[in-house]
C-alpha cells in the first residue's frame, strides 16, 4: 500500500492535504545556531501557534489541512519530542521528519566530525535507522543512541556555494544508499541556487531514481533555462524562500511557475517556503510565515489568471506523489 511517513507513523498520501514542502519548526541549537541566533525556534508554543496558521489556511485548500516537512536534519538540532509535541497538538495539521546532512559549513568543526571517521556505508546505515527504526533523541550527537518511536520520512543532503565539498559528497554518497534502501524521497538544500544540476546529476549516477529526487532553494537562480535543463533528467524542483524581497521579488517566483508550465513540467514542482529563522515567522513579529503558500501564493496564482488545476498541483497534487515512500521500509 501506498504511504507517506509522518513523525506520528504512515499514512494514506491522499490525507496529506497542502504540503509545505520545506520548513523548520523546531531547532534547539547546534552549527546553524550559533552561526546565526536568528535560527533558534526551540519553543514548542510557539512552533505550535506558527503551524496552526499554516493548517488554518490549508483548510481553504483542502479538508486534510496541511502537512509540514520539517527539514532539520542530523547534529543540525533536531529535537523529536519537541516536534512530535507540536504534531499531537495543532488540529488539521502533520508533519514529516527529516534525517540525512546540511551543507559542510553548518557543522563547523567538520575535521573532527564524525562523518570524517565513519565509513559510507556506516554512515548510511545511521541515515537508515532513522527512517526505519526512529530518529536519535540524541540527534546523534552520541556517544550513546537513544532511539524514538517517531520515524523520519525524507532525506536531506545540502551542498555549499558553487561548490561541493568532499564532506557533502560523502553525505550524498550516504544519503544515496539510504534512498535506495528505503525508498525515501530525499530533498535538498541548494546554497544561492548554485549546484541543483550537478546535485541531480550525482544522484542519479549514485543510482537514486530521478523522481526520487527534489532539488531545494532552487528559484533563487531565476534562470528558467537552467532550472528546466535540472527539469529535464526527471527530478523535482523545490521552490520556496517566499517573500524574501532582500534576494528577489516574488513576481520572479511565479514568473518561473508560469513558464514550468507552459513548458510541460507542471507534475514536477513542488511549493515551501523554508522560514526557518524566527525573523521569517509570524510569531516572532515577521508579516509573512510558514502559511505563506496556501494564504498568499495560492490566491496571488489563482488572481493572475493561473488554471486552478495547477494550482492544486503545486499546493497539493505533486507533493503528496514525491512524498510517497517508492518501496516498503
Amino acid at each position: 500500500m501506498a504511504f507517506a511517513r509522518t513523525i506520528l507513523g504512515d499514512v494514506d498520501p491522499g490525507t496529506l492535504g497542502v504540503v509545505n514542502s520545506h520548513d523548520h519548526l523546531i531547532r534547539v541549537g547546534a552549527g546553524e545556531v550559533y552561526l546565526d541566533g536568528d535560527h533558534q525556534l526551540d519553543s514548542v508554543e510557539k512552533a505550535q501557534t506558527e503551524a496552526g496558521y499554516f493548517a488554518k489556511a490549508s483548510l481553504n485548500w483542502s479538508d486534510q489541512g496541511g502537512t509540514v516537512v520539517d527539514m532539520c536534519p542530523i547534529n543540525c538540532g533536531r529535537d523529536i519530542e519537541k516536534l512530535v509535541e507540536v504534531a499531537r497538538s495543532v488540529d488539521h495539521l502533520q508533519v514529516i521528519g527529516a534525517t540525512g546532512f546540511h551543507r559542510e559549513h553548518v557543522y563547523l568543526e567538520t575535521q573532527s566530525h564524525w562523518i570524517n571517521r565513519y565509513s559510507v556505508d556506516q554512515i548510511a546505515d545511521l541515515v537508515i535507522a532513522d527512517i526505519t527504526e526512529g530518529i536519535d533523541r540524541n540527534d546523534y550527537t552520541g556517544p550513546l543512541v537513544d532511539r524514538s518511536p517517531y520515524k523520519a520520512g525524507v532525506i536531506k543532503i545540502g551542498t555549499a556555494y558553487g561548490k561541493i565539498t568532499p564532506f557533502e559528497h560523502k553525505c550524498m554518497e550516504a544519503a544515496a544508499k539510504a534512498a535506495i534502501a528505503t525508498g525515501a524521497p530525499i530533498n535538498t538544500h541548494t546554497t544561492y541556487g548554485t549546484c541543483g544540476l550537478e546535485q541531480a546529476q550525482t544522484l542519479i549516477e549514485l543510482g537514486v531514481p530521478a523522481d526520487q529526487i527534489a532539488i531545494g532553494h532552487i528559484q533563487r537562480n531565476a534562470d528558467v533555462y537552467y532550472l528546466e535543463q535540472i527539469l529535464d533528467l526527471g527530478v523535482y524542483l523545490e521552490i520556496d524562500g517566499t517573500n524574501r524581497i532582500k534576494y528577489q521579488p516574488d513576481s520572479n517566483r511565479i514568473m518561473e511557475l508560469k513558464a514550468f508550465k507552459d513548458d510541460g513540467f507542471e507534475d514536477r514542482i513542488l511549493l515551501g517556503t523554508d522560514s526557518g529563522k524566527r525573523s521569517y515567522q509570524k510569531v516572532y513579529g515577521s508579516v509573512s510565515g510558514v502559511d505563506y503558500n496556501p494564504a498568499v501564493d495560492g490566491p496571488r496564482m489563482i488572481a493572475e489568471g493561473f488554471d486552478p488545476a495547477y494550482v492544486d498541483k503545486l499546493l497539493i497534487g505533486n507533493a503528496r506523489t514525491f512524498f510517497t515512500f517508492r518501496k516498503e521500509a
